[in-house]
């Protein structure tokens, strides 16, 4: 089964299957499932899917934000789909979490935290609770920094709709 991040995507979480293979729980809004996929290749497919690749969307965050390790990555300006990793992306623990959906991040026992999701559920990660804002407030950054960059295009779209044929 494939799978795209979409809008009601609010998070990929690791898991391996009764083979041993690394798999994944989507959380969307109304609904949890296994894709028997990693969240890494879930992230790369979905960023092509949108009409780029991953690697390119990797190195336009790094030269952004400064970054050189765990870079959230914008899946699709258009459509707003950033996401967070909480760890290293090849790391078999590396959680994805959607920026629009993080509703809030508390402290959860030693070095961990508890992220409460838009649809009230919520995942336990294993990090600190201050470094998951860190890094939504450099996805923010990122989201903020491409907003600003391609204003101009949505100002010309509302305007000329058809532009872009001509």
């Amino acid at each position: 089964m494939r799978y795209e991040i979409g809008e009601n995507t609010q998070a990929l979480e690791p898991v391996y299957n009764e083979r041993g293979e690394l798999c994944t729980i989507v959380h969307e809004t109304n609904a949890t499932y296994t894709v028997e996929t990693s969240p890494l290749r879930i992230v790369e497919h979905s960023c092509i899917y949108y009409g780029c690749a991953y690697e390119g969307r990797l190195e336009a965050a790094k030269l952004i934000l400064g970054l050189k390790q765990m870079v959230p990555i914008c899946v699709s300006n258009s459509l707003r789909l950033y996401m967070i990793p909480t760890c290293s992306p090849e790391s078999d623990k590396c959680f994805w979490l959607a920026l629009r959906h993080i509703h809030y991040i508390e402290p959860y026992r030693q070095k961990k935290a508890k992220v409460i999701l838009a649809n009230g559920t919520s995942l336990i990660i294993d990090a600190h609770r201050d470094t998951l804002e860190a890094r939504r407030a450099k996805t923010t950054l990122l989201y903020y920094t491409l907003e600003t960059r391609c204003g101009i295009y949505k100002v010309i779209e509302q305007k000329f709709p058809l532009w872009r044929l001509f």
